[in-house]
């Protein structure tokens, strides 16, 4: 598979299955919901997902697959990934962010982010009286 099919993707994760001669990439994004699988850098199947579990089902050859993403932890971005072929299992990887060991990490970019908006939110409704007078 070409290394740079995936690669053009940002705030997301990528996993690979093999199944004989074939390569299954998948990419899924922790912040937008993006969700692409494809078959040897072919796309197969692609949707926007803000759901905690969405699959994809689709048939390569004679064989019937289904790829499943979990989110896992959305505080750690913890995203699992689940391949079936025919209905059988056949492998399952999970990824996360950078703060996945660290709690604590993660708190503290919650709360830099809700103080950002407060400040934001302050701004904008105090450049907003200046510009149109009070409300």
């Amino acid at each position: 598979m070409k290394n740079d099919v995936l690669n053009t993707k940002k705030l997301g994760y990528k996993f690979y299955f093999q199944d004989g001669d074939n390569q299954i990439a998948c990419f899924g994004s922790y912040f937008t919901g993006k969700e692409e699988v494809f078959v040897n850098d072919e796309l197969v199947s692609d949707k926007r997902n803000q759901k905690i579990a969405s699959g994809h089902l689709f048939k390569h050859g004679k064989d019937d697959f289904e790829v499943i993403f979990e989110m896992r932890n959305i505080l750690s971005g913890r995203l699992e990934c689940s391949l079936y072929k025919n209905g059988q299992f056949i492998k399952s990887y999970q990824k996360s962010s950078l703060l996945n060991n660290s709690p604590r990490a993660s708190l503290k970019v919650i709360a830099g982010c809700f103080l950002g908006g407060l400040v934001g939110g302050y701004l904008l409704i105090t450049i907003l009286e200046l510009l149109l007078g009070e409300f």
